[in-house]
């Protein structure tokens, strides 16, 4: 009797043990799953997935702001309102085969010598300057040509394009190599009355004091040398040492001081010429 006794109290304790293991089982699986339902609500929606930092890990991180530089290269310059005025003035009126002049424009003009004629606005520094010049002992020194009415211009063109043609260049090439040494009419400075041509026309002219004079002192009288020698690819014209263009004293000092042609020195008041 005693014997089934202890048996059964064997029995009980194995079964306990068991309910309470799989009791034990059962709580387990039931926080891991609560765990799991905590975890999908409670995720962070700011931290990226793994995928996608391993997406964008390789895109190049955006430069700071201040080393950004915006050229706007397709926009024009703009031209001060101090410029602008500076720019109409009729002293610097740009003639040349881009920038023509009506026919209409005939400045007032009065006489050198001999029928010469220039603008009378300007004939005064053109006079000083010679006068200048034979003070200094240069005597061997007279305008040759000044300004020419557009008849005049075009039978001098017409003349040289016969003169190439001669030569056997066709029409239209003999036009162009005449524009180079004698503009069209409407595209020559001698129609401004601004221009004057010293002595025999020709580049025997730099080899005289009085060249070598006007260098040094023509821009105290507002007068440049309209057509250098190192400016022919700009100018279209070339070398004349004999042409000298009035263009008045504050312009000319700053030609002389940068080595501008009048080309060059109307893109600078424009702004796109280098300082």
């Amino acid at each position: 009797m005693a014997k089934k006794r202890i048996v059964n109290k064997k029995k009980f304790i194995r079964g306990i043990t068991i309910l309470l293991i799989g009791f034990i089982v059962m709580i387990t699986v039931i926080v891991m799953m609560i765990k799991g339902i905590i975890s999908l609500f409670t995720k962070p929606k700011d931290q990226p997935e793994e995928s996608t930092t391993s997406q964008t890990s390789n895109i190049e991180e955006p430069k700071p702001e201040e080393n950004t530089v915006t050229v706007a290269s397709t926009t024009q310059p703009q031209v001060s309102s101090e410029n602008e005025g500076i720019l109409q003035q009729w002293n610097l009126k740009l003639v040349n085969k881009d920038n023509s002049v009506e026919r209409s424009y005939v400045p007032e003009l009065a006489e050198i010598d001999d029928g010469i004629m220039f603008d009378k606005r300007a004939i005064s520094y053109l006079k000083d300057m010679i006068n200048a010049m034979y003070k200094a002992n240069i005597t061997k020194i007279w305008v040759q040509s000044a300004y020419r009415s557009y008849d005049k211009q075009e039978e001098l063109f017409n003349r040289k394009v016969e003169e190439y043609k001669k030569q056997g260049k066709a029409q239209e090439e003999a036009e162009r190599l005449a524009q180079t040494v004698v503009q069209r009419p409407e595209m020559s400075e001698h129609n401004l009355g601004l221009a004057a041509d010293f002595n025999t026309v020709t580049n025997e002219f730099e080899e005289t004091k009085a060249f070598e004079w006007l260098q040094k002192n023509a821009w105290e009288y507002g007068f440049v040398l309209r057509y250098p020698k190192d400016k022919q690819d700009i100018t279209g014209i070339t070398y004349e040492s004999w042409h000298w263009r009035y263009v008045g004293k504050e312009h000319a000092k700053v030609m002389k001081e940068k080595g501008y042609c009048l080309e060059e020195y109307i893109n600078y008041l424009k702004g796109v010429q280098e300082v």
